[in-house]
């Protein structure tokens, strides 16, 4: 097929005829076509970069279908694979090493990578909680300090394989999801039962854990509340917020990810029930300010990016952590609270930045 207009690729995880993150992708392919640009959606197994071909998906406007089509090798690459499969991880890695393609977005590092460079920036130290690898004997050092804590695979996204441990009188309650998203529950008495619980659970997942200092976020009652920042670059390669909004889940859930029961909530309206307008001020302007730091300290180090989604904790006390940062953010929450604006914008600041590229450099 071939396909004169700029093409956009973008890389994403397919499973036979399931396509990750389809919804988002047709609006993308809308939007492209507005640029006039055409966009084609592969997996790495689609494509082969020394034959000068992909077998992707092309949206058909007209048909409201995605058709599969041999293409040339896209102009410029927006990567949104996030199935964190070991093996389909495993293989989406090694493709992006020798990829030779131009990609709107590099690579990050995994959870405990992260807090480690995030370490290094004094302007982000306080706003990081306390985190170590999940090793024989930290179980009993942090249990100490913390009542709760969290336990989480180092690269994982909607809330799976994540365990909360809570200290109760005399016993640990150890409840989360697996990989399948099924709830574990587990209330175990002794402190080495407990360790060899979780250590051979995170062993059985088949990837490495971290174990985070656990915050009070039950900003609402009964809630864990926390609030997710999209930050994304415009044409002139510059970082702006696109939007900023709360979610809550009910506190039984462990995590307040949309996939696993979390509702979108105004951050306003998170904080008013809590802060004084002086506060949430406060408040809010830290978690501004964290948001444009990132992105910059990121990029001085992994390379370019084009968008990041941030997930802020604000406990009970109005302090401010960053809980996770995240390369292949999603944008659903913005629809969900009836921020068109900010979903719109969203949606559309990658293709224009993307054809921005291209139109610049023909």
């Amino acid at each position: 097929m071939t396909i004169n207009q700029p093409l956009i690729g973008v890389l994403t995880h397919r499973r036979g005829a399931f396509i990750a993150g389809k919804t988002y992708l047709t609006s993308l392919a809308m939007v492209a076509e507005t640029y006039g640009c055409k966009l084609v959606v592969y997996s790495p197994s689609d494509i082969r970069e020394e034959k000068g071909i992909v077998n992707g998906f092309i949206y058909n406007s007209e048909m409201k279908t995605w058709q599969q089509r041999k293409t040339r090798l896209p102009d410029i690459v927006y990567d949104r694979f996030s199935n964190m499969t070991p093996e389909s991880f495993k293989k989406y890695a090694a493709y992006r090493k020798v990829s030779r393609l131009r990609y709107l977005n590099d690579r990050f590092a995994h959870k405990w990578n992260a807090h480690c460079f995030f370490s290094r920036n004094s302007e982000l130290v306080p706003y990081l909680p306390d985190t170590a690898p999940m090793r024989q004997g930290i179980l009993a050092k942090m249990i100490k300090k913390y009542p709760i804590l969290y336990v989480k695979p180092v690269n994982g996204s909607g809330g799976k394989g994540i365990l909360r441990i809570r200290r109760e009188k005399n016993r640990l309650e150890i409840i989360g999801r697996d990989r399948q998203s099924c709830v574990i529950h587990n209330s175990i008495s002794s402190l080495s039962a407990a360790e060899r619980f979780l250590l051979l659970w995170c062993q059985k997942q088949g990837r490495s854990f971290i174990i985070q200092q656990g915050l009070t976020l039950t900003l609402l009652p009964n809630s864990i509340c926390d609030s997710r920042v999209l930050v994304q670059k415009n044409e002139q390669n510059e970082w702006h917020i696109t939007g900023m909004i709360g979610k809550k889940s009910p506190e039984a859930l462990v995590t307040s990810n949309l996939q696993s029961g979390g509702q979108a909530i105004e951050l306003e309206e998170l904080l008013h029930h809590r802060f004084s307008a002086k506060e949430k001020e406060h408040i809010i302007a830290d978690i501004e300010r964290i948001s444009l730091i990132l992105p910059r300290y990121i990029e001085s180090k992994f390379g370019n990016f084009i968008e990041f989604g941030i997930d802020i904790g604000i406990d009970t006390k109005g302090r401010v952590w960053i809980i996770e940062v995240n390369t292949k953010p999603n944008r659903e929450l913005f629809r969900l609270a009836g921020q068109t604006d900010a979903y719109q914008t969203a949606i559309e600041m990658p293709i224009r930045v993307a054809a921005a590229h291209l139109y610049s450099h023909h």
